[in-house]
């Protein structure tokens, strides 16, 4: 059944701006929850996640006996969830990320350049030299094929 709604899911936001990032199943048989993580170029709000939760919810209703699956949440992936496209980094120019390389190397810095045609990021992180007070601005290109994971750095 998973399988039968996850198809519903990804021809339904075939024909929309909408990408699917992500699911997640968690509970247990009976009170089992389906989350399907969506995103695009421009963001999402609560409105438009609301008419894609009440469309969707309808259409696997009418063709899916949910007997596993006691409730199925359309939502964005949030700030704790890793970019898994380039694209999703567009609206966070500027925005400092929190990147873990597949190399397990950790970087924090401001991205700055987003290259889809060449599938690579730019990040400009200060540093501050070890017992030094002066600090420095290095500027790095990375593929993003290189990152393991990548998110945005909450300031509070």
């Amino acid at each position: 059944m998973e399988t039968e709604i996850k198809e519903i899911a990804e021809n339904y936001f075939s024909k929309s701006e909408y990408k699917i990032i992500d699911y997640a199943l968690r509970g247990e048989r009976g009170t089992k929850v389906l989350e399907i993580f969506v995103d695009n170029k421009t963001g999402i709000n609560i409105d438009e996640l609301v008419r894609i939760n009440h469309e969707l919810d309808d259409i696997i209703e009418e063709k899916v006996v949910l007997m596993d699956i006691s409730k199925m949440v359309i939502s964005s992936p949030g700030t704790e969830r890793s970019f898994k496209f380039i694209w999703q980094l567009l609206k966070h120019k500027d925005r400092d990320l929190e990147i873990i390389l597949i190399n397990d190397e950790q970087l924090t810095g401001k991205l700055t350049l987003i290259s889809e045609d060449e599938n690579k990021i730019g990040v400009e992180s200060s540093i501050k030299e070890k017992g030094l007070k002066k600090i420095r601005t290095e500027y790095r290109e990375i593929n993003f094929s290189d990152i393991k994971e990548s998110r945005i750095k909450l300031k509070f």
